[in-house]
C-alpha cells in the first residue's frame, strides 16, 4: 500500500512537473518558430548559415568548457539532497563552478585567437571569422548559466528553469532582433541579440539559484567531492563533446562540402524535426534527477512502472508531430521563406530518427543517472563515429538529404542499442501492449487527412495550420475512443489540474 502510495506520488511529480515543462517548451518553440522564420526571411539562407556555423562551435566549446560537470552536478547535487548532506551539495555546486569558470576563459582565448585559421581552413568562407569572434566572447556566461541551470534542474524546482530558458531568453532574443532588424542590421542584429539572451540566462539562473539554496554564505562549511565528481563527469565530459559534435556534425560537414545556403536550409530541417523531441524534453526534465532518487533506494519496481508510463507518454505525445512532418513536409519548410522548401524531404529521413529517440524514452538517462557514464560514453563515441562516417560518404553526392539520413540512421541505431543497454544491466524495457494505440490512432488520422492534401493544388499558412489543427483532432478522438489504462487517465487529470492553474494564475 505505501508503495503504491509512493508510486503514485512520483507519478504525480512527473506529470505535473512535464506539464510546466510541457508548456514552456511550447512557448520556447513558438518563439523559436517566429525568430527562426524573421531570421530567415530577413536574411536569406546563406547568412543564416553563417551565423548557424558560429554558433555551433561556440555550443562545442560549452560541452569542453563545461568538463561534463552539467551532467555531474545534475547526479550528485540531486543525491546528496536525498540524503540530506548539505555540506557535500555546497561543496558540489563551488567546485563544478570554479573549473567551468576556469576552462571556459581559457577556451574563449584560444577560439578568439584562431578565428581566421578556424573559418578559412576548415569553411573556407573568412566571412565566418567576425561571427565567431562576437559570439565566443560569450562563452564564459553560456557555460555558467547552463551549469546552473542543471543545478537548479537537480533541485526538481522546474518553474525556475522553465522562466529562464523557455521565456525569458527566447522572449529577450525576439524582442532585441525585431529591433535591431528594424534599424538596417543584420548579421549584426542576429549576433547581438543571442549574445543579450546569453547574458539573461546567466543572471537570472545566478539569482534563482542563490534563491533556492543560498551557496553564498558560509555556513554550512563545503565539501568537496573532487575525486569522486571528477571520475564521474570526465567520461560525461567527453560523452556530451561525442553527442554535441555527432548532433552538428551534419551542419558541420555541410558547411564544409556544400555551402553557407545548405546548412541554413538544413539548420531550418533540424529545428523543425526537434519538435518531435519536445515531448521527451519535457518528461526529461523532471524524470532524469528523479532516477538517480530512486535508483539510490534501490526501488526497481517504480522506477520500471515509471520508465514505462513515461515512455508511452512520450511517444503518444510525439508520433503525430511526426505524422504532420510527413504530411506537410514542404508547406512547414516553406514557412521559412523562399528557398526553404527544398529541405522538404530532408525533415521526413531525419523526422523518421527522432522519432525512434523519442519513442525510446529516457534511456540515455536510465544508463547515466544509474552511475553508468563509461556505458554512456561507449555509446556516444558509436554514435559519432558511424554519423561522421555516413555524412562523409552521403553528403558529397547527395547534399542536406544526405546529412538528413546519416542522421537519422545513426539516431535510430543508437536509441536501439540503448535500449539493449537497459534490459541487460536493469533487467527491464519501456514498453507496453498498448504502445499500439497511438500507432493505430496517427496511422487512421493519416488515412483521412492525407487525401485531402493530395487533392489540393497548393497549400498556403492557413491552410497548413487548418490541416495540422485536423489531424491533431482526429488523433485525439482515436485515443480517446481506444480507452485509456488507469496510469494514462491519472497523469490526463494532473496535466489538465496544472494546465488549468496556469491559465488562471
Amino acid at each position: 500500500m505505501k508503495e503504491d502510495q509512493t508510486y503514485d506520488a512520483d507519478l504525480s511529480k512527473i506529470a505535473k512537473n512535464a506539464s510546466i515543462s510541457g508548456i514552456g517548451e511550447v512557448v520556447f518553440n513558438v518563439f523559436g518558430y517566429i525568430t527562426n522564420i524573421v531570421m530567415t526571411r530577413h536574411v536569406g539562407p546563406a547568412i543564416f548559415g553563417i551565423f548557424n556555423l558560429a554558433n555551433i562551435i561556440t555550443w562545442i566549446a560549452q560541452i569542453f568548457s563545461s568538463f561534463g560537470l552539467n551532467d555531474g552536478l545534475l547526479r550528485f547535487v540531486a543525491f546528496y539532497k536525498a540524503k540530506g548532506d548539505t555540506q557535500r551539495l555546497k561543496g558540489t555546486i563551488i567546485f563544478g563552478t570554479k573549473i567551468t569558470l576556469s576552462l571556459s576563459l581559457l577556451l574563449t582565448g584560444i577560439i578568439f585567437f584562431y578565428a581566421d585559421y578556424i573559418a578559412v581552413r576548415f569553411f573556407h568562407d573568412s566571412s565566418l571569422e567576425l561571427p565567431l569572434k562576437v559570439l565566443i566572447i560569450s562563452l564564459p556566461f553560456l557555460t555558467l548559466g547552463e551549469l546552473w541551470l542543471r543545478v537548479i534542474q537537480s533541485f526538481q524546482v522546474i518553474k525556475y528553469q522553465i522562466y529562464i530558458q523557455k521565456f525569458y531568453q527566447p522572449v529577450v532574443k525576439l524582442v532585441v532582433l525585431i529591433s535591431l532588424f528594424l534599424i538596417g542590421m543584420k548579421l549584426g542584429g542576429i549576433l547581438i541579440a543571442s549574445i543579450i539572451s546569453i547574458l539573461t540566462g546567466f543572471f537570472f539562473s545566478l539569482f534563482y539559484l542563490v534563491k533556492i539554496f543560498p551557496v553564498h554564505k558560509k555556513l554550512p562549511e563545503p565539501v568537496y567531492e573532487k575525486k569522486e565528481i571528477i571520475a564521474f563527469s570526465l567520461p560525461l565530459s567527453l560523452n556530451q563533446f561525442f553527442g554535441v559534435l555527432t548532433f552538428y556534425i551534419d551542419s558541420l560537414m555541410l558547411g564544409y562540402f556544400k555551402t553557407a545556403s545548405d546548412v541554413g536550409i538544413y539548420n531550418a530541417v533540424g529545428r523543425v524535426a526537434i519538435l518531435i523531441l519536445l515531448p521527451l524534453s519535457s518528461f526529461n526534465t523532471i524524470f532524469a534527477p528523479m532516477i538517480s532518487e530512486i535508483y539510490s533506494k534501490n526501488e526497481m519496481g517504480k522506477l520500471e512502472e515509471l520508465f514505462k508510463t513515461t515512455t508511452k507518454w512520450v511517444f503518444i505525445l510525439s508520433f503525430p508531430v511526426f505524422l504532420l512532418c510527413i504530411l506537410l513536409a514542404e508547406p512547414i519548410m516553406g514557412i521559412f521563406g523562399q528557398g526553404f522548401a527544398a529541405g522538404a524531404v530532408a525533415l521526413m529521413i531525419l523526422g523518421g530518427g527522432e522519432l525512434v529517440n523519442a519513442g525510446s524514452g529516457s534511456v540515455g538517462y536510465m544508463l547515466m543517472m544509474t552511475g553508468r557514464s563509461r556505458i554512456v560514453l561507449l555509446n556516444s563515441i558509436i554514435f559519432c563515429f558511424s554519423n561522421i562516417g555516413l555524412n562523409y560518404v552521403l553528403i558529397p553526392q547527395y547534399g542536406i538529404i544526405g546529412a538528413a539520413t546519416a542522421t537519422g540512421l545513426s539516431l535510430a541505431a543508437i536509441n536501439i542499442l540503448r535500449l539493449i543497454e537497459v534490459y541487460l544491466f536493469l533487467g527491464f524495457h519501456p514498453y507496453k501492449l498498448d504502445y499500439l494505440k497511438p500507432c493505430i490512432a496517427g496511422l487512421l488520422s493519416s488515412l483521412i487527412v492525407a487525401p485531402i492534401i493530395y487533392n489540393l493544388a497548393s497549400i498556403h499558412l492557413v491552410a497548413t495550420a487548418f490541416l495540422a489543427l485536423l489531424f491533431v483532432v482526429l488523433y485525439s478522438i482515436f485515443i480517446y475512443l481506444f480507452k485509456l489504462d488507469k496510469d494514462d487517465t491519472y497523469i490526463l487529470q494532473l496535466i489538465y489540474r496544472k494546465l488549468l492553474n496556469v491559465s488562471k494564475a
